[in-house]
């Protein structure tokens, strides 16, 4: 979402609400401003799923100059932003297997750069926040429930309202606009309403005005004066000029306090989107401004790197660069070395290599059909038939249209095929299904309070962040013997030569793409840098320090502890830890069990779940009933001891050199949070291992290998396969402990507890569960983890599949079914396509 960012105006304004009054001040007449009266409108529009709906309500704000625009009733799912015709559409919709409801606005693109936030609170509730000069505009756009719908629905919407409210300060301008299907009705007039409604007010009009008084908020349709016609909002489909039936159901609402900014509302019968309701637009003395953009780096666009013109200067530049870099002296700090090489690498990419703004392609909507809608909207009022006529013909045309845009889409996706380009490839498929992870646009913190200032969020992040990583450490003394063979250059071309393209840069801005353009004759110095950092084990400081990017684990992900961090971290530090892990691996790797699946070659969950699934089989096969537990750590990779692992790693046979680095790459380590566009500060971080690192999963590994033989070597329990006790099942951290017996069961859960918990790693007891598979039903037992009973459970879904008490497969035959139709109906819009080959 677009969320706060600082405003730097400090210029003062006038009394709010005087008589005559507008929100601005001659003072604030800046260039940066935009104009002081703004048409701000409500509509609910029956559905936007329609073809060429949205384009039509976007022709429609251009026709009448409206800039921004309240929608009811899109229809749309879930939440997020669209750009149609350059407008942006924000909208909050229903999950995604239901279509009702849903509100949004759009925003004409001149106000582009004054949304501060976007809040979707529900499918009938969202805000948007504009930032205007000394204060904010605050945009709550709703959609009632209907009249047939129960009362603890309405109470539901209202509630929705005040959450929306909450995130909003008493000095805003607040206005709410939409669908409240309630009337309110003419006659006497008191501070929330005035004397010039429509019909007469019922029960939803009356929870409105009491909604009106709680929150100082004036009916703005309500207070001038003007014919029937520029009041009513919603024309019944058996309204006819013998028997009109017509009412006043939409509102826009603003602030006691202003008032008298709000020059006219009224409604405009000749707009026409296919809808029984009306447009209402309110004329609004306010003047917006536009937020300052944080300055950013240039960035390093590699995909121009495509354009073998591109290449060949990019390449010839960077390698003239480093030619006559005079690095071989070894009594040169590393820090210094990396710096001479960063810089002469990354001019010429910046010079070279610029991001462009990205110019997204026309979408499927012609000239021809917006001048149908003209001609549609113009015999609006005159004749039906012709209406009519106009309708079918502008639906055949936009079918029509759809067809022949995704047509030459299927052409540029065969085209990225024959050329494999597979990321691009994606990334269109990903344009025409619609793809796109949903992310939470607030958060809430320790007290329930919501935060969507940027400022506030990052300072939530950085108190989680400080407390999921603080521990007590003792550094012990560097070692006095540094053992380990010099690197050489054929180790850093192999490295490099297997760098993933295409991936995120770390804070170092330097793409991992770049390094592959150094010829050979030049990684002698990259080969230099890596040596020295090696024997010193004196690490750059672009190397220590990682940027966190926050991702939701579920939808609707309010809270810190709801998401998951990614860590972007220095590409040219992970080629010199593949050099690192390369040399370590088969040591370490010789003392991991072979009933640890994760992050090994060869092996991975289809292997784990086959062992599992045997082992269950052939005990029922002999009628043997097998007691299992489903461990679940609390964070187990962030909880990693940093002391406790350097420990371990010197009783394994690797040179002293690598556990120096690892050592202290761990001890001196720093992270930013990056929310938006804006980072935190530094933060220590003292345990768990180094997200999005090459080292990662081999050091959990032997870590875990450590507590679990701690805990089980002693252990004569377990499942006896070839006279050999198989006491558990390990994918990483995803834990399953196997016994014949619950008292066997019972032990070696107890062990691993202790020797987890001496480790740093806790049981979350809340997750962890047991199953007790037999042929035939069981009586109850009863397993603990330290006082606390665990639930006992008769199905689990164990690295992606669902097992049972039963081992009955056909349940988990069913999910996967039912999971590849849902993904085939969500690429129904490319695997249906006439126009893509089969071949």
């Amino acid at each position: 979402m677009a969320n706060f960012r600082i405003n730097n105006s400090g210029v003062s304004s006038p009394p709010f609400g005087s008589p005559g009054g507008t929100i601005l001040s001659d003072a604030m007449k800046k260039t940066d401003n935009i104009k002081s009266e703004v048409k701000i409108g409500t509509w609910n529009v029956n559905s936007m799923l329609e073809l060429g709906k949205a384009h039509n309500i976007v022709q429609e704000m251009k026709r009448l100059d409206i800039k921004i625009l309240g929608i009811s009733e899109s229809r749309w799912k879930e939440s997020g932003s669209r750009v149609v015709q350059d407008t942006t559409i924000y909208y909050s919709g229903s999950s995604e297997s239901s279509n009702l409801h849903g509100v949004a606005i759009a925003i004409d693109k001149s106000l582009k750069n004054t949304v501060k936030h976007f809040l979707p609170v529900s499918p009938r509730v969202l805000v948007l926040q504009l930032n205007a000069c000394k204060r904010n505009l605050n945009l709550i756009q709703v959609y009632a429930p209907t009249a047939d719908k129960e009362e603890e629905e309405l109470e539901n919407f209202y509630k929705d309202i005040d959450t929306a409210m909450r995130v909003t300060k008493g000095a805003d301008v607040t206005i709410v606009l939409g669908d409240l299907n309630a009337k309110v009705g003419e006659g006497p007039s008191n501070e929330c309403v005035g004397r010039f409604g429509l019909g007469e007010r019922n029960d939803r009009g009356d929870r409105l005005l009491q909604f009106c008084q709680e929150k100082q908020m004036v009916i703005t349709n309500t207070l001038f004066k003007l014919p029937r016609r520029r009041l009513y909002t919603w024309k019944s489909p058996k309204d006819t000029p013998d028997n009109i039936v017509r009412n006043q159901i939409d509102y826009i609402l603003i602030k006691m306090r202003y008032k008298n900014a709000v020059k006219s509302a009224k409604t405009y019968p000749g707009a026409d989107i296919g809808t029984d309701h009306t447009l209402l637009v309110a004329r609004i003395h306010i003047r917006l401004k536009k937020l300052t953009q944080p300055k950013s780096h240039k960035e390093i666009d590699v995909k121009q790197l495509r354009d073998v013109s591109v290449l060949a200067k990019v390449y010839d530049d960077i390698n003239q660069k480093l030619a006559p870099l005079e690095i071989t002296d070894s009594l040169i700090e590393p820090e210094r070395v990396w710096q001479n090489i960063k810089s002469a690498v990354m001019e010429p990419s910046r010079r070279h290599l610029e991001r462009k703004k990205n110019n997204k392609g026309k979408d499927w909507m012609t000239e021809s059909i917006l001048r149908l809608m003209e001609e549609r909207r113009k015999v609006k009022n005159i004749s039906k038939i012709e209406y009519r006529q106009l309708q079918n013909t502008i639906r055949y045309e936009c079918r029509k249209a759809k067809e022949r845009w995704l047509e030459t889409k299927c052409q540029e996706m065969e085209e990225l095929q024959r050329q494999n380009d597979s990321h691009n490839l994606h990334k269109k498929i990903k344009e025409l299904v619609g793809s796109k992870k949903q992310t939470t646009h607030y958060l809430v913190d320790e007290n329930g309070k919501i935060v969507v200032e940027t400022k506030e969020q990052i300072e939530m992040w950085e108190r989680y962040i400080e407390r999921l990583f603080d521990d007590e450490r003792e550094r012990d003394d560097d070692m006095t013997t540094a053992t380990g063979p010099e690197i050489l250059i054929d180790e850093v071309e192999y490295a490099i030569r297997n760098i993933k393209e295409g991936k995120a840069v770390g804070p170092d801005e330097l793409p991992g793409d770049i390094l592959k353009l150094i010829k050979k004759e030049h990684l002698g110095k990259i080969t230099h840098l890596f040596n020295l950092v090696y024997q010193t084990g004196d690490i750059p400081a672009d190397w220590l320090k990682s940027t966190f990017i926050t991702l939701p684990k579920k939808p609707n992900a309010k809270k810190c502890e709801d998401h998951r961090t990614i860590s972007l971290m220095s590409h040219t530090l992970k080629t010199f830890l593949k050099v690192i892990h390369k040399r370590i691996v088969n040591k370490l790797e010789e003392n991991i069990s072979d009933t640890q699946f994760g992050f090994r070659n060869g092996l991975g969950t289809r292997e784990a779940l086959f062992a599992y699934n045997v082992i269950i089989q052939r005990c029922l096969d002999v009628n043997q009933t097998v007691y299992v537990c489903f461990l679940d750590y609390n964070k187990a990779f962030d909880k990693v001891r940093h002391g406790l692992l350097i420990s371990i790693l010197k009783d394994e046979n690797i040179d002293s050199r690598d556990i120096q680095i690892i050592k202290n790459l761990y001890f001196n380590q720093k992270a930013e949070i990056r929310v938006q566009s804006i980072t935190s500060k530094d933060l220590a971080i003292k345990r768990g291992v180094r997200q999005g690192c090459v080292l990662s999963p081999l050091l959990f590994n032997v870590y875990s290998e450590r507590i679990m033989t701690k805990a089980l070597e002693e252990e004569r329990g377990g499942i006896n396969i070839n006279g050999r006790p198989v006491n558990n099942i390990r994918y990483a951290d995803d834990t399953v402990l196997l016994a014949e017996t619950m008292e066997d069961l019972q032990r070696m859960l107890n062990n691993v507890i202790q020797a987890s918990e001496e480790s740093g790693l806790t049981l979350n007891t809340k997750k962890t569960k047991y199953m007790i598979v037999a042929k035939t039903a069981t009586p109850p037992e009863d397993l603990y983890a330290g006082r606390e009973k665990l639930e006992k459970v008769d199905a689990y879904n164990y690295l992606g599949s669902r097992v049972t008490c039963t081992a009955d497969y056909l349940t988990e035959i069913k999910i996967r079914i039912e999971k590849a139709r849902a993904a085939f109906l969500k690429m129904r819009t490319v695997l249906t396509a006439r126009d893509l080959s089969i071949n």
